[in-house]
């Protein structure tokens, strides 16, 4: 996905049993397995309807997709399922792809062209009112078909060019999904390609497409009954149906525990790469919903990893205390901003969401809160990124000039009370508003901390803190008036129209600000259309200007990823593409063929 949203949880203490080891170097454990520590449950394991980054990273290990990033080069010059790169046409209309043979789903069945046929098809189905976040991507391709009826032989027809469709498309969003568990049926077979692009075609306007219109638009019932069918919580959470090609498959799902993957007995490493070697037995992704005990946990080796460790609790582990465990922080490319209502009654106007922007203190945060793990920034773009606007001027924390734009924007206190007001509509409504989080101690104290600057100048601003799913659909509906979150960025070149193309405030999608530029509108359709590199980097800096100019967002800073691990595995690497390492690659340090098994069940 282009882009995913974090979630950084802190709740209630859980207890942490997982049989590890007694804490001394002696003591690490030749268990073949990794024991990743994720922060809250998981929604579902299905790629085209998840919308976290932990589910993301535990499919990558289920689903695969036709190309590969080279983690190493941030290329996509690896083909996977695929046995070569696609032939491009000169238009960018049609991408051929020839599939390996041999592939097969864990449950054995090989995987062939009818298999991405129905991915595709499933994933452009707009009915599904859960997965417009990753169908923008590929809504560009209009159909996807066998050439001759070769089933290892496939071509992708566009109706409209896009220039990242062989990143986003192949490499990213388009897992391949097995017909023969999610379609049982053919139901998929009853609609055809012009039945959707009867849908999101129409006028050449997909962008226009809500949910109520695309509902309007189908004449079809077979896609109504496949996206009401697809939707179901059992197709993303039962092993049964959660079912790729990737090195491994899920053996058991604990409701707020644990989550257990085994080896695919079936996976056989694509091409050679090294990067489709496989190593430990089993990978766990173990709940612990609090920050202390997550540290507390691995400090007593009963989980191996901690893939996100927030600043305050990433600089009291003690390496030179703990000997067994290593510690490091590397970019990722995410970036965490506040986001403001435009169409609520506070944030309608940019001066007053300029004065957002310079109420908050930026370096005490970073230095307080981050530990100085994290750097400002003014833009979406990730730094190293050759499209990041250099010329964006960093914002001050200016409480006078905050003052002085609210008073332009209408804001005073006419009362006397301490409170800013202004006549809305005829009636004065004071500027009290709320912000809205995930349950979260660190986002928490941030947030109280631009809430008391703001009280200093006239505006009371309250924090609530939300469950995930709870946050998520406030995001989704738009019923809140400021929020805290952080995205994280592809590896590869940005495109910002999920996140901030007025369309992608509709059906749910994420422009949670619901910003409505049409001069940034035309600018993001102008780069996904736009194949001259030169002339696409001019409309991504003219991009970020508007974007800055507006400040739909306050986008505050590029966090450092903190990581901890046992110091127990050879082959041990990060890098920029989400979530930093592969720890498929890692090998249990000390046995040959890494380390003695061990039943998930003792675990």
């Amino acid at each position: 996905m282009r882009f995913i949203l974090f979630s950084f949880l802190a709740a209630s203490l859980v207890t942490v049993g997982c049989g590890g080891g007694g804490g001394g170097a002696q003591d690490v454990s030749s268990e073949n397995r990794v024991v990743e520590h994720i922060l809250s449950e998981l929604e579902r394991l299905n790629p085209q309807t998840s919308t976290g980054a932990n589910e993301t990273y535990v499919e990558e290990m289920i689903f695969e997709r036709l190309l590969r990033i080279n983690p190493e080069t941030m290329e996509v010059n690896i083909p996977w399922l695929a046995e070569e790169m696609p032939v491009e046409s000169a238009d960018h209309k049609t991408f051929d792809f020839k599939l390996r043979k041999g592939v097969k789903f864990a449950d054995g069945k090989e995987l062939t062209g009818h298999d991405v046929i129905f991915s595709l098809k499933s994933l452009k189905n707009p009915l599904n009112n859960m997965n417009g976040h990753k169908r923008v991507y590929v809504d560009g391709i209009h159909s996807c078909e066998l050439i001759d009826g070769d089933p290892y032989r496939i071509r992708f027809t566009m109706w409209k060019p896009y220039f990242l469709t062989i990143e986003q498309a192949f490499c990213d969003i388009l897992y391949i999904l097995p017909k023969h568990i999610y379609d049982p049926q053919g139901i998929t077979d009853k609609y055809s390609w012009d039945d959707i692009g009867a849908i999101i075609e129409a006028g050449g306007n997909p962008e226009d497409i809500d949910s109520a219109t695309a509902a309007k638009r189908a004449k079809n019932p077979a896609m109504q009954e496949f996206a009401t069918y697809f939707m179901q919580p059992e197709l993303g959470r039962d092993p049964k149906y959660i079912q790729g090609s990737g090195p491994y498959k899920l053996s058991e799902w604990r409701t707020n525990d644990r989550i257990i993957l085994v080896r695919n007995e079936h996976y056989a490493n694509k091409g050679g790469s090294k990067f489709g070697e496989v190593h430990p037995d089993q990978l766990i992704y173990k709940v612990i919903s609090d920050w202390t005990a997550a540290v507390t946990a691995i400090k007593s080796q009963d989980i191996d990893l901690i893939g996100q460790l927030q600043a305050p609790y990433y600089v009291k582990v003690d390496t030179t205390q703990q000997k067994f465990l290593k510690k490091t922080t590397y970019p990722l490319g995410s970036y965490t901003l506040l986001n403001w209502n435009n169409k609520g009654p506070f944030f309608s106007d940019k001066r007053v969401r300029w004065a957002m922007s310079h109420l908050v203190d930026r370096k005490t945060i970073i230095d307080k809160v981050q530990f100085g793990l994290a750097k400002p920034t003014e833009s979406p773009c990730p730094p190293w990124r050759k499209e990041y606007n250099t010329d964006l001027k960093p914002i001050e924390f200016n409480p006078d000039r905050a003052k002085q734009l609210l008073a332009e924007a209408g804001w005073t206190d006419s009362d006397g009370d301490g409170v800013l007001d202004k006549k809305i509509d005829g009636k004065l409504v004071k500027f009290e508003f709320t912000f809205i989080s995930n349950v979260n101690e660190v986002r928490k104290q941030i947030l109280l901390i631009v809430a008391e600057q703001m009280r200093k100048v006239g505006i009371k601003a309250e924090v609530q803190t939300l469950e995930w799913a709870v946050f998520l659909d406030r995001l989704r509906d738009h019923k809140f008036d400021a929020s805290y979150g952080s995205w994280q960025n592809d590896p590869f070149e940005t495109d910002n129209y999920q996140l901030f193309h007025s369309s992608q405030a509709k059906n749910r999608g994420s422009n949670y600000p619901y910003y409505n530029s049409p001069e940034a509108d035309r600018l993001l359709d102008a780069i996904r259309a736009e194949f001259d590199p030169v002339k696409r980097l001019a409309y991504q800096k003219q991009f970020q200007q508007v974007l800055y100019d507006d400040q739909p967002t306050t986008i505050l800073w590029n966090p450092e990823n903190p990581v901890v691990w046992v110091d127990r595995f050879d082959n041990v690497s990060w890098h920029k593409v989400r979530p930093g390492y592969i720890h498929a690659l890692w090998k249990v340090r000390g046995t040959a063929g890494g380390g003695k098994k061990q039943d998930a069940a003792s675990f």
